[in-house]
């Protein structure tokens, strides 16, 4: 240790945060946006990408630079989720996927493309279709270049990243367990904080909180991971989960259930799945 200690030292000062979310009590117990990997597990209906890019639009309206891996949903899907936050759900999918707008749909909808541009499409990178193991390291170092900072990292989602040819053929559990060596790897090189959502084990689908047994395919992402969070629809009760899964307004709560840089904890949040926002329940 004494070879270096200076330089080592110091990496503890370095990892600072780097900004904060809107959600101050997961915040606070999160210690901000830094650099460490983040898992978010989470079942059907739990929200997980909606929640996850509105921190990412947040991060991005900051002054940050985002870089969002989606292979689940189109660029035209996630711009609409965004325009439908900005817009506090004035603007809904079925006004923009529902056939002919109205004059007055048209007019906001036209505005809320221009805020957007304004406020988040030049620090927000997309990068849509299938999610390459090896292809995310060099997006991210060239946006890190460009503002100066790493950016804020989201892989949706961490089963289904790709590995190489000549690796597609191998065990399952072998394959995602290169996938989380690889973004354990991605966030002690480039220094970015990256959120990584995970499917969850369907055994767990029918749970209030979800354990670290629960992420989905391989226990290398618990093991890799700095933070462990998962969403949940809240209920004591299977009855009563399975009423709240199909409110418009439904009752989510964030467990975070591995930290190795501060505390765990429960913050509960109202899902207004119709206006794609997340708001915390004080």
């Amino acid at each position: 240790m004494s070879i270096g200690l200076d330089e080592t030292a110091l990496d503890i000062l370095r990892n600072k945060p780097l900004g904060h979310i809107e959600h101050q009590g997961l915040d606070t117990i999160l210690g901000g946006i830094r650099q460490y990997l983040c898992i978010v597990p989470g079942g059907p209906g739990t929200g997980k990408t909606t929640f996850m890019h509105q921190i990412a639009d947040r991060w991005a309206m900051g002054g940050h630079p985002v870089i969002v891996f989606e292979g689940e949903l189109s660029r035209a899907s996630m711009l609409a989720k965004s325009l439908t936050r900005i817009s506090g759900g004035e603007l809904t999918y079925d006004d923009m996927y529902g056939g002919d707008m109205s004059a007055d749909k048209r007019e906001l909808f036209d505005k809320m493309v221009e805020v957007y541009a304004g406020s988040i499409a030049d620090r927000m990178f997309i990068v849509s279709g299938e999610i390459e193991k090896d292809g995310m390291r060099q997006p991210i170092e060239k946006v890190a270049a460009k503002y100066g900072e790493p950016p804020l990292v989201i892989v949706d989602y961490a089963q289904i990243v790709a590995l190489p040819q000549d690796l597609r053929t191998v065990d399952e559990r072998i394959g995602l367990k290169l996938v989380a060596s690889e973004l354990r790897r991605i966030v002690d090189e480039t220094h970015c904080p990256l959120f990584a959502i995970s499917s969850i084990n369907r055994t767990n689908y029918d749970k209030q909180t979800t354990g670290l047994q629960a992420i989905g395919g391989c226990n290398m992402f618990e093991y890799s991971a700095d933070i462990v969070m998962s969403l949940s629809i809240k209920g004591n009760r299977t009855e009563e989960r399975n009423s709240n899964m199909i409110l418009k307004k439904r009752p989510v709560i964030a467990s975070v259930t591995k930290n190795r840089y501060g505390s765990c904890g429960v913050v509960e949040f109202e899902f207004d799945a119709p206006a794609a926002t997340f708001c915390e329940v004080k």
